[in-house]
């Protein structure tokens, strides 16, 4: 369960953090 959420938590926030990151970077 855990690892679902957390897979899937990066699927939807881990898009606009890497875009954030990009610009940042």
């Amino acid at each position: 369960m855990a690892e679902q959420i957390g897979f899937i938590g990066l699927g939807i926030m881990g898009k606009p953090m890497a875009r954030n990151l990009l610009k940042a970077g």
